[in-house]
C-alpha cells in the first residue's frame, strides 16, 4: 500500500459531539504527520477538512471504523467525494483493524485495543511513540492519539503478512 494512509480515532459520541480527535498519517508505513484536535479548537468539521486539505489521503484506518464513520457523517459534511476549492475530500475507503484481526485471529477472546496491545506485546512500542506523539492528549487508553498509536501499530505488525487491500471498503 504505497498511498498515504490515515489512522483516525475520535473520542465522543453522536449525542455529545467530538471531544477529541487524532490522526496519524503514514506512507509506506512510515509516519509522516500527526495531528490532534480538542473540542476547544473550534468545529471538528473545520479541523478535519483543513487537515485533510494538506494532501490526498488514499485510505483511512480505524479500529471499529463504523464508529468513526458515523461520527464523521454527523459532524462533518459527509459525502464520499466532496468537492471544495478544486480539491476532493474523500472520507474513505476504510480499513478496519477490528475486522482484520477478527479474520486473521478468529480464536482470540477479545478484540479491544487494550487486549490486542497486550496480546501482541506492543506496550513498549506504544509508550515510545506516545512520548513523542501525545502532545495534547493523555498517554492512556481512550485518549484519541493513544488509540491511534495502538491502531497504527496493530496495522504495522501485519503489513507484510496480509494483503491489506483486500480489507478496504
Amino acid at each position: 500500500m504505497s498511498s498515504i494512509g490515515r489512522v483516525i480515532d475520535l473520542e465522543g459520541s453522536i449525542e455529545s459531539g467530538v471531544r477529541q480527535a487524532s490522526c496519524i498519517d503514514f506512507k509506506n508505513f512510515k509516519i509522516i504527520n500527526s495531528n490532534e484536535y480538542l473540542k476547544d479548537d473550534g468545529l471538528f468539521s473545520t479541523w478535519l477538512s483543513n487537515y485533510t486539505d494538506c494532501y490526498s489521503v488514499g485510505f483511512w484506518v480505524a479500529h471499529n471504523s463504523m464508529i468513526e464513520k458515523n461520527i464523521i457523517s454527523k459532524f462533518a459534511p459527509y459525502k464520499n467525494n466532496l468537492a471544495r476549492d478544486f480539491r476532493t475530500i474523500k472520507w474513505g475507503p476504510w480499513l478496519d483493524t477490528l475486522t482484520v484481526y477478527k479474520k486473521i485471529y478468529p480464536n482470540l477472546k477479545n478484540y479491544t485495543l487494550r487486549d490486542l496491545k497486550f496480546t501482541f506485546g506492543l506496550e513498549c512500542k506504544v509508550e515510545d511513540l506516545a512520548s513523542s506523539l501525545c502532545k495534547r492528549t493523555a498517554v492512556k487508553q481512550h485518549e484519541s492519539m493513544y488509540d491511534c498509536i495502538v491502531t497504527y501499530l496493530l496495522l504495522y505488525r501485519i503489513k507484510d503478512q496480509v494483503d491489506l487491500k483486500l480489507f478496504l471498503c
